[in-house]
């Protein structure tokens, strides 16, 4: 009797925190950077909402593991964190800081409770995400406005809240603006495209007032892969909207990207890649510090590339478990294409991949732009699969 009271005092906790709190937190951190004061503060917020309460969730229904490892992407990350958490042992410092693996558990609990809560209450994805795009928009429109209204030449918006660099805050602009693509070419009512186009459109505005080019690399590869997994007249007419929209801008205000060569891409790129050879298989640790100098008075600490990022700080063994998520993904989400939220999570997915050719190279961090790029898109398209496979077992269940 008492062992009765327990289990069922663990399901009540468990329902509650899946049905009530993870969406909650869910929606901070996609839309948190855009009000929150500082990245520690999103961090907060997300342990808090999110990673905790996933983590006890993990807890109170220990067979959940199994669930999360039978699904390929999850399995492969975890290998990744392994492997990440032993480059402690050979990183620089005489005594490594082993307390950095803690940061390996906050992506972890964000692929865990994305698979739970879509398991057990898929139908709230899509009011979190709309609810998230809606507040990114709004407050991109408070920061646009007085922007353009005081617009000079060679100015970059940076944006509000917890942003403080513009290619970082391009991330986010980038992130919502596939979304609205998305609805645009998802929705079935009149009212949701008539928001959705100028919402689109307030977006796309915001990545070209960052003046960051990367970003617009990840939207035309994002594009090519909507052409490939969605072909329908509405998409195509959307598409081209989008290019003639931006050549439009680009062409009446061609200083809005500035004249900036290749930002020195070209000689960090070559100088990591001379770091890169020393140590290709295991790389220098992941506590080691990249400090890159181009002659420009300061030094660099990122290889502004995610790839180059993983060669340098687990090498080539830590690369292989990177490339096969990454891979896993796209292919889930092509294999999906007729589930509209895998054609979403798939294509954030493109958008991320492109936006990490040219920036970034931190392997795992703490809540901040970067996720939006890879492990977010990730996160949904692992928990839409293991959703996917736990509904096609109930229906075969059903039919015996």
């Amino acid at each position: 009797m008492k062992s009765n009271r327990l289990i069922s005092a663990s399901n009540r906790i468990f329902d509650f925190l899946c049905h009530w709190i993870l969406p909650l937190g869910l929606l901070i951190l996609l839309s948190g950077m855009f009000y929150l004061r500082s990245r520690s503060a999103l961090t907060t917020f997300y342990l808090g909402l999110f990673g905790i309460p996933s983590l006890l969730m993990l807890c109170l229904r220990p067979r959940e593991i199994k669930t999360l490892l039978g699904e390929p992407i999850i399995a492969g990350f975890l290998a990744l964190c392994i492997w990440l958490c032993l480059s402690l042992l050979w990183s620089p410092p005489e005594n490594p800081d082993f307390g950095m693996m803690k940061i390996t558990l906050q992506p972890l609990m964000l692929f865990a409770g994305c698979a739970m809560l879509l398991q057990y209450r898929s139908e709230a994805l899509k009011p979190v995400m709309l609810c998230a795009a809606t507040i990114a928009l709004a407050a991109t429109i408070i920061d646009l406005v007085p922007f353009i209204r005081d617009y000079v030449p060679g100015h970059r918006m940076v944006g509000g809240g917890a942003f403080t660099n513009p290619l970082l805050s391009s991330h986010l602009f980038g992130f919502f603006c596939i979304y609205w693509l998305y609805i645009c070419i998802t929705s079935q009512r009149l009212s949701a495209l008539w928001f959705s186009v100028p919402a689109m459109a307030v977006m796309l505005v915001a990545i070209m007032a960052t003046g960051s080019r990367t970003p617009l690399v990840a939207l035309a590869l994002s594009i090519l892969w909507l052409s490939i997994v969605s072909r329908n007249r509405r998409s195509l007419m959307m598409i081209a909207g989008m290019l003639l929209g931006s050549a439009v801008i680009l062409l009446m205000f061609p200083e809005i990207l500035g004249d900036r060569g290749s930002s020195y891409r070209l000689q960090i790129w070559q100088i990591v890649l001379g770091r890169i050879a020393e140590h290709p298989w295991i790389g220098h640790g992941y506590d080691s510090q990249l400090r890159v100098d181009v002659g420009i008075g300061y030094l660099l600490q990122e290889p502004h590339n995610f790839a180059l990022g993983v060669l340098y700080y687990v090498g080539i063994i830590g690369l292989i478990p990177w490339a096969f998520i990454l891979v896993w993904g796209l292919l889930s989400g092509y294999r999906q294409r007729l589930q509209p939220l895998f054609v979403l999570a798939s294509t954030l997915l493109v958008y991320g991949i492109g936006a990490g050719l040219a920036e970034g190279g931190a392997v795992l961090t703490r809540p901040r732009e970067h996720w939006f790029l890879l492990w977010i898109p990730l996160a949904l398209i692992a928990a839409l699969s293991i959703a996917n496979r736990r509904q096609l077992a109930k229906s075969k269940q059903a039919q015996i």
